[in-house]
């Protein structure tokens, strides 16, 4: 082996998944460091790796700011943004790729600083280091703009400085303090949402928060139009009014597509999205409202894609809501209950017998003839399976 070959095989040892999987498993010390992580500084320092330091230190910050070691964390981010400087600006010849993770790497060691700005209570200054260079400009954007934008974020024409997830993780952590702070409108904050979605449209996170927005706006135009805060109020304002309804259909929308990209936030997206569905649906027009008839079966059309697409496994773990709605007021919608809970039973009879058995002794007739329908299908489908 050649000296290089030697190098870079050190190199690829110490940056190596395995050590960054111990490090998720550790916590720091009163000093925000630990052995595994001392160990790999020594010899980030021996290769003499200013980039492979810097992302230690990146590591090291990181850790010590969510654990509320904010004095060793910001000392940390500083000795990270020291080595990747270092590493930027060294005479040896580098490829662009290097240049490129060098440099979203800087963004992400001022992504970090801005968390932890905030954290301390400076706002201000947060909101500040996450939005420097980031034009106004940009959230009025379509497709084909915001595209011929990121590809002009260059370096000597050729060199990217920052990667589409960087600065879709800065946008959106800012618009999360714009939100929590009212420091913005609406409509405002709806753009800034939808630039992230056009920057990151695979990002469970920000679809998971778009649609949580949603909901919060749905919210509180119920208590500015409902007059007695009851649920009737409430069902009554839903049943009439048509930027409630799409606000329904867009947060639920949101919700679903999160869920189909992991599963980090389903004890908040899945209820949440059960419970806004079935709500809605439950609407009985007496005139005919053609707008809110034409909405429920969108909202329905919508389920039964999710209930195709999220995994049966995270379904499992709404079982008794939807358990309480086998019988329901719209027929399609009672139709998605049973499809999914089939679906459910299906994958995993073993387990979500033991929640759904008691049904065949229900003393509704409804309900226990329902039951016995899905299980008779779910008997046919796991048969079939099996053969």
């Amino acid at each position: 082996f050649s000296e290089k070959d030697r190098k870079d095989t050190f190199v690829e040892f110490v940056s190596s998944d395995e050590w960054k999987d111990r490090i998720k498993m550790i916590t720091p010390d009163i000093t925000g460091s630990n052995d595994i992580i001392n160990t790999r500084l020594a010899l980030s320092r021996m290769a003499n790796e200013p980039a492979l330091e810097g992302s230690l230190w990146l590591d090291i910050g990181r850790l010590a700011r969510k654990g509320g070691l904010y004095q060793v964390a910001e000392h940390s981010l500083a000795q990270a943004d020291m080595s990747f400087q270092n590493a930027y600006t060294e005479p040896a010849p580098v490829d662009d790729s290097f240049i490129f993770f060098v440099q979203d790497s800087i963004g992400n060691v001022k992504l970090q600083l801005a968390k932890l700005k905030h954290a301390v209570g400076e706002t201000t200054t947060a909101l500040n280091l996450i939005e420097n260079n980031i034009p106004a400009s940009i959230f009025q954007m379509n497709d084909a703009e915001l595209d011929s934008y990121v590809s002009k974020m260059t370096r000597d024409g050729n060199i990217a400085l920052e990667s589409k997830e960087t600065l879709s993780r800065r946008i959106l952590q800012s618009t999360e303090w714009l939100v929590s702070g009212g420091l913005r409108s609406g409509s405002e904050i709806k753009s800034r949402y939808h630039t992230v979605l056009k920057l990151a449209p695979k990002w469970e996170r920000a679809h998971f928060h778009f649609g949580k927005y949603i909901e919060s706006l749905l919210e509180t135009r119920f208590s500015a139009l409902s007059e007695l805060g009851n649920n009737a109020s409430r069902l009554m304002v839903l049943q009439n009014d048509k930027s409630c309804q799409e606000y329904s259909l867009e947060s639920v929308s949101h919700f679903g597509r999160s869920l189909q990209l992991g599963q980090k936030h389903l004890f908040q997206a899945l209820p949440r999205l059960l419970a806004m569905w079935l709500e809605f649906t439950s609407i009985e027009s007496a005139d005919k409202n053609a707008s809110l008839e034409e909405n429920q079966a969108q909202m329905n059309s919508l389920i039964k894609s999710f209930a195709e697409k999220i995994p049966e496994h995270l379904f499992y773990t709404a079982l008794p809501q939807l358990l309480s709605c086998v019988i329901h007021q719209n027929d399609e919608t009672a139709k998605n209950v049973a499809l999914i809970l089939t679906s459910v039973l299906a994958k995993y009879p073993g387990q979500a017998m033991w929640s759904c058995g008691w049904l065949r002794y229900s003393k509704s007739k409804e309900k226990k003839r329902s039951s016995r329908k899905n299980f008779c299908w779910c008997t046919k489908n796991i048969t079939k399976t099996r053969q």
